[in-house]
């Protein structure tokens, strides 16, 4: 029985510390310390897909909800927003297309969570967006690949980084 009691202690282990897997390096914390990433949570990828469905219905009184008081958002030419910023941005774009008979459609790709330091609490989620513009005389297409921080089921920060699709594909 003893024996029986040390082996399944000692599976146990082994499946805790296989749970605990880390892999690469970061220093994203700021601290001159470097950091492995660690696989994430779905709860924290449900923060983002909550920031999606939302967006979509354009409910920027409710997106307030999932966002941090100090929420930042960073797009790809290096501009910075506060969330009051991102909202009036978007209601401006959204006025125009509108008006214009134009459509912008964002359509998530993939999402996956990693975690620098698990016993500090926030996750890093990776969003993959395939975005289609439609115009009255053109249209495109682009990735944009949103980087998420959350922490305690709010969005702290929003990394944006985009790639041209060609027209030639």
């Amino acid at each position: 029985m003893k024996k029986t009691i040390l082996i399944l202690i000692s599976l146990l282990t082994f499946a805790c510390q296989q749970n605990e897997r880390s892999i690469g390096f970061t220093s994203l914390a700021n601290d001159g310390e470097e950091y492995k990433f660690y696989l994430g949570t779905d709860s924290t990828i449900e923060v983002v897909k909550k920031f999606d469905q939302i967006s979509k219905t354009k409910n920027y009184e409710e997106l307030r909800k999932i966002f941090s008081d100090t929420a930042k958002f960073t797009y790809y030419n290096g501009v910075e927003n506060t969330l009051d910023e991102f909202i009036t941005l978007n209601q401006k774009r959204d006025s125009t297309l509108l008006a214009n008979g134009e459509t912008l459609t964002w359509n998530p790709q993939w999402a996956l969570s990693v975690d620098i330091n698990p016993k500090k609490g926030g996750e890093h989620v990776n969003m993959m967006y395939l975005a289609e513009y439609n115009g009255k005389e053109d249209s495109s297409k682009f990735y944009a690949n949103l980087w998420f921080y959350v922490r305690n089921d709010k969005i702290v920060t929003v990394n944006q980084y985009n790639q041209s699709i060609s027209n030639d594909q």
